[in-house]
């Protein structure tokens, strides 16, 4: 069986080849610690690592992936799909938040075994067909390329065993960053499932970013929008964003479902918009000054 690695970039000196020390060498051994895979809601599974998200939804036919976590977190996520009782081979659909390495990592291997299609949006495209994106500490980290077979715009919609998910392009964190949404009821109840992209500076240049120049206002673009948006289940690619370890442990037999808070992308978008003004200032004070 063909297992995909990470590879390191290579500093070449004096007849002397030597690997790159990797910027999130310590970072991803934490995030791709293994998880108990866990039912969410309705048809909705989190079948990622610790500190890395993957989704599974199901379907009667078939299924969708919305995630592929880390390069070395494939064998993970393909073991949890299967210890929620589902096969691999049903995944029709791979959906991707955003091109960053610690999202689209896996997103090769998970093709290659299930035979899925790859959808993605048309401004990350790119990025994940070279496993490289050109700004940010990101840039310091390719991912394992991998073919989009669909792009999806804004607005656009994946439909597959009566599920249908609806793309909204939330740039910024990266130029296609991609917030999934989906409905589904539950008893008498339709829920409202947000699968959120980031919002985060993460480290981004927001000042004289040469190789995405509008990133400041695709930011407040997206901060506005998601302001007006809604979410009953608030989902993210990292599970402390939308803080899984608490909740996990408020799952008990008989009680409210913890992940139903409808509260909860508000206060994220304000805490979020107050970080970003807080590193734009930043950032803006330490630029060089024009001449």
């Amino acid at each position: 069986m063909k297992r995909f690695a990470f590879a390191a970039a290579l500093v070449l000196t004096c007849g002397d080849v030597q690997s790159a020390p990797d910027p999130f060498a310590q970072t991803r051994l934490e995030w791709n610690k293994p998880l108990k895979p866990f039912h969410v809601i309705g048809n909705i599974y989190y079948v990622g690592a610790a500190g890395v998200s993957a989704f599974l939804i199901t379907t009667p036919q078939c299924h969708i992936v919305t995630d592929g976590a880390l390069p070395e977190s494939a064998p993970l996520i393909e073991a949890n799909i299967k210890a929620q009782g589902f096969k691999l081979s049903d995944v029709k659909n791979l959906l991707n938040s955003h091109a960053h390495f610690d999202h689209s990592g896996s997103l090769a291997r998970l093709k290659q075994v299930s035979g899925a299609r790859l959808v993605a949006s048309t401004a990350d495209k790119p990025i994940l067909k070279s496993g490289h994106i050109s700004f940010g500490p990101a840039a310091n980290a390719d991912s394992i390329p991998v073919k989009v077979d669909q792009v999806v715009a804004d607005g656009g919609t994946v439909s597959l065993g009566g599920v249908t998910l609806t793309a909204n392009v939330t740039s910024g964190h990266t130029p296609g960053c991609t917030t999934w949404t989906m409905n589904f009821r539950d008893g008498n109840v339709t829920r409202k499932v947000m699968f959120f992209c980031s919002i985060s500076v993460a480290g981004n240049p927001l000042i004289g970013n040469k190789h995405f120049p509008g990133i400041v206002q695709a930011y407040r673009t997206s901060f506005a929008r998601l302001k007006t948006m809604q979410a009953d289940i608030f989902l993210a690619p990292h599970g402390a964003q939308f803080r899984m370890e608490g909740k996990l442990a408020m799952v008990k037999p008989g009680a409210a479902n913890p992940f139903i808070d409808t509260g909860e992308l508000p206060r994220f978008i304000v805490k979020a918009e107050i970080d970003f003004d807080a590193e734009l200032a930043r950032q803006q004070a330490s630029a060089p000054p024009k001449i």
